[in-house]
């Protein structure tokens, strides 16, 4: 049987995984903890379409996942704050290879990770 995951579980996944970052990880306090839950709900509590995860959603180019996580690591509190990937060399690319790959970290096995670079990097 085919793994589902839709659009939404993706956010909810990835706020929660920072919601948690921010007990352990992050060093904020006070207002700026405070101000980045504000963000990540706001942010992350969107309407978005009630469909599956499809791998042209991660396209450098259109996709819509793609996007849309650039546009969280761009935001201009999460850069001031160096709230982006806290692990080395820990990427965009990695996120989706983790989450959405065969035998990745999450274990979701929806797309290769040759098909996800693909979309990554282009066909080469």
């Amino acid at each position: 049987m085919k793994k589902v995951i839709k659009l939404k579980d993706f956010l909810v996944d990835f706020k929660n995984e920072e919601l948690e970052n921010v007990k352990e990880l992050y060093e904020l306090e006070g207002n700026l903890e405070k101000e980045f839950i504000s963000l990540l709900d706001s942010f992350f509590d969107r309407e978005v379409e009630d469909r599956e995860v499809v791998l042209k959603d991660l396209d450098k180019d259109n996709g819509f996942l793609y996007k849309l996580m650039c546009e969280w690591f761009e935001n201009e509190f999460v850069v001031k704050w160096g709230l982006g990937f806290v692990w080395y060399e820990y990427s965009l690319e990695s996120l989706f290879r983790d989450y959405f790959g065969i035998g990745g970290a999450c274990e979701n096995d929806l797309f290769s990770i040759e098909d996800i670079n693909k979309k990554l990097y282009g066909e080469e």
